[in-house]
């Protein structure tokens, strides 16, 4: 009888031992569940089996059943939330590249509608011919809007950047640079690589002058042309 009572004990403080902790944290929630639901089920059969073997295996073996689910409900709510809040970002990254866009239409109509331009502070920081990482929205966007505007068209996107005398060679450098990372970028989003042609442009002026900007905004600007109409 005492032989049996020891081992149900050394059963007990087993089934209440942690998991060994891993590299792999896939489904941990699971174990960590199971491990602790083993050990209160244990309890448990000790109280209703009054100590005896059965009983506290019987315990053991539906605690760990019932931790398991727990554990594997608490994995299922964090991978969920984790994808509810990727989905999120992504409308609300949407949402500002269809705000810009809406935005330069209206700028369009009033300024220039036969021309599709943009200041190319929405695309780089400063002087650096990288996309900023809030631009691959818009990028994005573009690409599917021209996925079904004229399909067939070849599109130009022109880089244009501010450059007189000894800058006008960094500024072409800088153009070039640019028009190739929107091209790539748009290839990147699907449009086909035959339909682009990435064109560095430089200027003394700025294209354009909107009376509500800064009238300096449009020395480095982005420009998408359809060249197939």
């Amino acid at each position: 009888m005492r032989l049996r009572s020891c081992f149900i004990v050394l059963l007990a403080l087993t089934a209440c031992a942690p998991p060994v902790p891993g590299p792999d944290k896939q489904f941990g929630g699971g174990l960590e569940g199971a491990a602790l639901g083993a050990g209160t089920g244990a309890v448990t059969g000790f109280q209703v089996g009054a100590g005896t073997g059965p009983g506290a295996a019987i315990g053991a073996g539906f605690g760990a059943i019932a931790g398991g689910i727990s554990g594997a409900i608490k994995d299922s709510t964090e991978e969920q939330m984790l994808k509810v809040a990727a989905q999120t970002r992504e409308q609300r990254e949407v949402a500002w590249a269809h705000e810009i866009m809406a935005d330069q239409y209206k700028r369009r109509l009033e300024l220039h509608p036969t021309r599709e331009i943009y200041p190319a502070d929405l695309f780089f920081y400063g002087d650096e011919s990288k996309l900023r990482s809030s631009a691959k929205p818009l990028v994005r966007e573009l690409a599917q809007m021209n996925k079904q505007r004229l399909p067939w068209s070849r599109l130009v996107i022109a880089s244009y950047a501010k450059g007189v005398g000894s800058d006008a060679s960094y500024a072409q450098e800088l153009a070039d640079r640019r028009s190739r990372a929107i091209v790539n970028e748009l290839v990147h989003d699907g449009l086909e690589p035959r339909r682009l042609v990435a064109r560095g442009v430089v200027v003394d002026a700025p294209i354009l002058i909107d009376p509500d900007d800064d009238p300096l905004r449009y020395d480095q600007a982005v420009e998408i042309i359809a060249l197939d109409r």
